[in-house]
């Protein structure tokens, strides 16, 4: 983002007004006054949706609970590409902890 000329504006549940209940579309309301784009990354599965359908900016889902890393697949394939010049009829392996890793499931 700073590459960008962007700035980053850090938000954790330790600093932020969750711990006084404030629900998760409150705090994403109030982040929007600051931001033109959310990225987030939550521990709950379906936050990143919950906080889309309260927010007036885009919304990047960079991870939500046990589910899915899409930043993470969309920069697998960026790689594979850039390092092997397509991904078109390539079968990829994948090895790990396929059940609960999140990455695997995002490519």
């Amino acid at each position: 983002m700073y590459r960008l000329g962007g700035s980053v504006l850090p938000f954790s549940e330790a600093t932020s007004s969750c711990q006084k209940g404030e629900s998760l579309a409150d705090s994403v309301q109030t982040m929007t006054c600051y931001a033109d784009v959310v990225v987030l990354r939550h521990p709950q599965p379906g936050a990143v949706e919950l906080a889309a359908k309260h927010c007036r900016k885009p919304v990047i889902n960079a991870g939500d609970g046990v589910g899915e890393h899409p930043t993470q697949g969309l920069l697998d394939i960026f790689t594979i590409r850039e390092e092997l010049g397509t991904v078109n009829g390539m079968t990829i392996t994948m090895v790990g902890d396929l059940k609960h890793g999140r990455t695997v499931h995002s490519l």
